[in-house]
């Protein structure tokens, strides 16, 4: 009996993320599935890391994946040769897709509908990049979806609820983003009832930007604690493999804070080192997750670490960097939409942040009303095995069994 030949397809480095927890439940299942995959932006490193051939032209563009923000970086892209990818892209489909008995998708409806008209096959699509409380789908999303997803996979139950009511096959199990964040329960081997305020900065390159906007706040934070006789919060920023730790240092020595590497100890838990500023000490942590997780309060730029937050329970402060790598405005009214009240979105003035900081830390019932929210909007964790799942009982093993005759 031949092995199963599947084709994944994504775009974007959270997308490459949420498909590899896709694939990982696949082989655990079962392991004679063969995988291949295609990262349509970036260079495909979690797929990479999960020993999955990657296909296709990799590289990284100057948009890094926000070119549908701005026209500026469309340009940026097509010259550093975008329609070349593109088109070496669209070849892959055509020979891969054409040869692979499935087509996974994670990310949008152009990347769906451009696998499914290329490779002529029904897509089994993770639809990521779309949900009815940031807008309205339209009638041509409506169309695409039904004419080239065999099953769909909303990021929310609303979403999954207007589907249906189009005769769209579409079932909801939870957030794929949830399923990205590691947790370990790590503590940091902090006090129990010490307040804390975790710190994502981001992967990309305005990440150093955001650092030290950052840093600004927290010395501002302990000033204003220290004045107001407040406990001064324990903050954690949570620094990507990405992000040079030099560099880090370089940047908090301009503000008096000396970065020190971790011993061995502190690396068990999770502690890459120090900033240290008089007896103030910040943590520095690569374990993502349990940031989030074992913060009171989360101060974040990325959309998508701003949805784990809150899918955790946790409240979140964002804020404009002046180097933005998107509009502003549209980043803050999607937010809104999308996650409620409860990240709160203001302007880089110090002044209203800290207010803002212990606003937060002082009501100590908003946990448990972001939990709600959390558990309504953005899901929890369990999606992908739930995914992993149905795809082999609905679609692989019927296929294999000879039930469906013609292309899928």
């Amino acid at each position: 009996m031949k092995n199963l030949k599947i084709l994944v397809v994504s775009n974007g480095y959270i997308e490459d993320m949420m498909a590899c927890q896709i694939i990982k439940n696949l082989r655990e299942i079962d392991a004679s599935i063969e995988f291949k995959a295609l990262p349509i932006v970036g260079e495909g490193r979690p797929y990479i890391s999960e020993n999955i051939e990657v296909l296709g032209p990799c590289k990284n563009l100057p948009s890094e994946g926000l070119v549908h923000f701005s026209i500026k970086y469309l340009i940026k892209d097509i010259k550093s040769g975008l329609i070349n990818s593109l088109i070496k892209q669209i070849e892959v489909i055509i020979k891969e897709g054409r040869k692979s008995d499935f087509i996974i998708v994670v990310g949008d409806i152009f990347l769906c509908a451009l696998c499914g008209f290329f490779s002529g096959k029904k897509i089994i699509f993770a639809a990521t990049a779309q949900s009815v409380y940031i807008r309205k789908i339209d009638k041509l999303n409506l169309w695409l979806t039904k004419h080239f997803a065999k099953i769909v996979f909303p990021r929310d139950q609303a979403t999954t609820d207007f589907f249906k009511k189009f005769n769209i096959p579409a079932i909801y199990f939870g957030s794929l983003a949830m399923d990205c964040v590691e947790i370990t329960d790590e503590n940091f081997n902090l006090p129990e009832k010490k307040k804390v305020i975790g710190m994502l900065p981001g992967r990309r390159k305005d990440a150093y930007e955001k650092i030290e906007c950052l840093i600004k706040i927290i010395d501002e934070t302990i000033i204003e604690s220290e004045k107001k006789n407040y406990e001064i919060p324990i903050f954690i920023i949570s620094i990507s493999h990405a992000l040079s730790l030099d560099k880090l240092s370089r940047i908090t020595n301009k503000f008096g804070w000396k970065l020190e590497k971790g011993k061995k100890e502190d690396e068990q838990h999770g502690i890459i080192g120090y900033l240290i500023k008089n007896l103030n000490k910040v943590i520095v942590s690569d374990r993502f997750g349990d940031v989030i997780k074992k913060s009171n309060l989360v101060i974040s730029f990325s959309g998508v670490s701003n949805e784990q937050a809150i899918g955790l329970g946790k409240p979140v402060i964002t804020f404009p960097v002046k180097n933005n790598l998107y509009p502003w405005e549209y980043f803050v009214r999607k937010q809104r939409k999308l996650l409620g009240n409860f990240v709160f979105t203001l302007p880089f003035d110090k002044k209203l942040i800290i207010e803002k900081i212990f606003s937060i830390l002082g009501d100590t019932s908003i946990e448990e009303k972001v939990k709600k929210i959390g558990i309504e909007r953005v899901g929890q964790k369990g999606a992908a095995k739930k995914t992993a799942l149905y795809i082999k009982a609905q679609f692989l093993d019927p296929y294999m069994k000879g039930l469906y005759k013609n292309k899928i």
